[in-house]
């Protein structure tokens, strides 16, 4: 499945990339939980760590809330974002933290059809954005 990041709230340098085009790969169990992806960078990344460059080719990737999923047709889903920093990684059979640097949260959508995904450019609307003074459910304040 084509999966699209299309915002993330975290390091200045890993936003300005967005949107991030991943393929999920395969679901790795943690020790915590399991359904996190290993998902491929359509094109890799250069993050600095220690002050060394380092190449990232790949992330974990997991849904944020409890009782939501990674899954076909999924658009907006908050999700967790780790770097895979020990490519070993790929080839085990259950997630190991110390192989992962996370890093971020982001908004996440299935993009396997192929259209691009959407931006979210207003996303607190409904009740709580009228709590704010942002609207309302069909509001484009």
């Amino acid at each position: 499945m084509r999966f699209t990041i299309t915002g993330i709230d975290g390091p200045k340098q890993l936003a300005d990339l967005a949107p991030l085009e991943t393929d999920l790969l395969r679901q790795i169990s943690g020790p915590d939980r399991p359904d996190y992806w290993i998902a491929a960078l359509q094109s890799p990344i250069t993050i600095v760590i220690d002050n060394f460059d380092h190449t990232v080719t790949h992330l974990i990737l997991a849904a944020r809330w409890e009782g939501t999923n990674i899954t076909n047709g999924v658009l907006h889903l908050p999700v967790g974002i780790a770097y895979v920093t020990d490519l070993s990684l790929l080839e085990d059979s259950t997630l190991d933290f110390a192989k992962c640097n996370y890093v971020a949260i982001g908004l996440g959508s299935d993009t396997s059809d192929g259209k691009p995904a959407e931006q979210l450019h207003k996303p607190m609307v409904g009740t709580i954005g009228r709590t704010f003074g942002l609207g309302g459910r069909n509001s484009d304040t």
